[in-house]
Parts: structure tokens; sequence; C-alpha cells
């Protein structure tokens, strides 16, 4: 009987595992909230609205890899499939993340969805957003300026408040920018190699943004990389899709560098043996032994937004 109940119990704990994915839960990706719902015949059917339009993809269960699947359209919901060109599904529940990683055919990881926990999904990509901005710059006169949680400082002094600009729900990349500063109006903004570029925009009457010709230059000044942040946060906001070729280079490579990795290519490693943090490490097997499941997920999401072009 002992023995009867210890096979029950293993057999019901390999189940709750088998399910991973469970009815119910949400699924974060830029702006957007996913719901899962698992069908009787095993499939998954993820549902979200954007922009009042509903999309909707589905899952089947691979028959010879655990926790893989087949994306595909789900012939029994209304709705779009957004991730046509990611047939290929992978579920990972490691180190307190649950998500949801989506490839091509030739194995590049294009998009990532977050079931690790619930968010609004605009409060969401607002906060990853200013992640990436946050920090200390020096501005064309010489002066130090801080961008933080809605709050400029220049000269450690707060001078401006900002607010993030969205549009439907989408994070646009414009701040709307008012207080005793030369930046009081809205800019958007654009991450580069450097620091921040920052564009004088106007607003229509249809919500839309245009370029009025200003723009100003932030210089990173930092005591950390450039791209600390993707170090930490899941880079599935898209926001990152929006930097050069060369950049991206630099950024995915910098995940590696903050590690102590020993760089071959001559570019790569002037770039970081001029930055003070970086210190190299005696083997690059120890560091790529130490890569967290964000930071390997973010390379491969930037490498795979390398081959795209610009």
């Amino acid at each position: 009987m002992k023995k009867i109940f210890l096979m029950m119990f293993a057999l019901v704990g390999l189940t709750a595992n088998a399910q991973g994915i469970k009815s119910g839960s949400k699924w974060n990706i830029s702006n957007l909230v996913y719901e899962a719902k698992v069908n009787n015949d095993k499939t998954i059917t993820f549902t979200a609205m954007a922009e009042g339009e509903e999309l909707a993809f589905r899952l089947t269960p691979s028959n010879s890899k655990k926790n893989e699947y087949v994306l595909s359209e789900d012939q029994n919901a209304d709705g779009f499939n957004p991730f046509s060109k990611t047939p290929r599904a992978k579920y990972i529940d490691r180190q307190g993340w649950k998500l949801l990683c989506l490839y091509d055919q030739k194995g590049n990881l294009h998009n990532v969805l977050d079931g690790s926990f619930f968010g609004e999904g605009e409060k969401v990509a607002i906060g990853k957003w200013m992640q990436q901005i946050m920090g200390k710059y020096v501005d064309s006169y010489g002066d130090t300026l801080e961008i933080g949680h809605e709050i400029i400082y220049e000269k450690g002094v707060a001078r401006a408040e900002y607010k993030n600009i969205t549009f439907n729900g989408t994070v646009t990349g414009v701040l709307s920018i008012s207080g005793l500063t030369d930046l009081e109006g809205m800019w958007e903004v654009e991450q580069t190699l450097d620091g921040l570029t920052l564009y004088e925009v106007k607003q229509d009457e249809y919500g839309m943004f245009s370029r009025k010709g200003q723009k100003k230059t932030l210089r990173w000044v930092n005591t950390v990389p450039r791209f600390d942040y993707a170090n930490v946060i899941l880079l599935n906001d898209k926001m990152f899709r929006k930097m050069k070729k060369s950049t991206l280079r630099i950024m995915r490579n910098s995940i590696l560098a903050k590690h102590g990795y020993m760089f071959s290519s001559r570019d790569l490693v002037d770039y970081f043996g001029s930055q003070p943090w970086f210190c190299p490490r005696p083997s690059n097997d120890d560091v790529l032994g130490e890569l967290s499941l964000v930071e390997t997920l973010n390379i491969e999401l930037i490498k795979c937004e390398e081959t795209l072009s610009d």
C-alpha cells in the first residue's frame, strides 16, 4: 500500500509539472497581456487585445520534446496571429522565470512572453523603458544631468518632471518634460552608443509625432556599462529594436563584457579595453557558465535583431 501511495504521489507530481502553462495565466510582451487557455486536446490558446483588435495563436505540444510546441493560428479563435514567422515555441521555468520563447525555423529567438508575474501591460512597458534611459549624462554645455524616475536633475537639483507618452497603450519613446530646464517640451528619445539623442517633436490631431528639427545630445557618464540594464531586465519590450546594428553589437557583447569576457575582434578589444569597469577573466568558460537566463535570452534577442536591416 505504501509503495502504491508513493507511486501515485509521483504521478501526480509529474502531471502537475507537465502542465507547465496553466489556464488563466497571464503573459506580458511589450504593452500586451495574453491570457492562456488549455483546451481539452492539450493544445493551448493565447488571446490578447491590441487597439481593439483581437490577437490569438495556438500551441500544439511537440510529440518528441518536453515543453516545446508548434505555434500556429487558432482556427477556433477570431484573432490575428502576430507570430506567424515563429512556428516554434519553448516553455522555460527556471530561476524564478516562466517564459515562452518564440523561434523561427532557423532557431533564431524573436520574441519572449513573460508569465512570471502579472502586471498591466502599459505599466510594465513604461517601467522597462524608464530603466533603459535612467542614469547620469553630460549635456552640450558640460553640465551634469540625471534622468531619474519621472524627475530630471541638473547639477544635483531637481529641475523638471517628465511623463512617458503612450499611443493606444504603446510606449512611443516620447517624453513630455516640464520645469525649469531648456528641455521643456516633447522630445523623442533615441538610445545611442554614447548616450541619448533627443529630437524635439510636435503631436498632430491624430496623435502622431513629427520632428521639429531641434535635437540635443546627452553623453553617458556613469561608472557602469552603457547598457547595464541588458544584464537585468528581459528585453521583450521592443524598444532596443530602434537602435542601429553597430550599437546592438556593442550592447550584446556588453552583457558578456560585464562578466569579464575576453574578446578577439580588435574593435571590441579596443572598445571594452577603454571602459573603466571592464575586468577580463582568465577563461571565457567561466563567463559563459555564470550567465543568467535573462542575459542568455537577451543575447539571443539582440543577435536576431542584428540579422535584420537598419
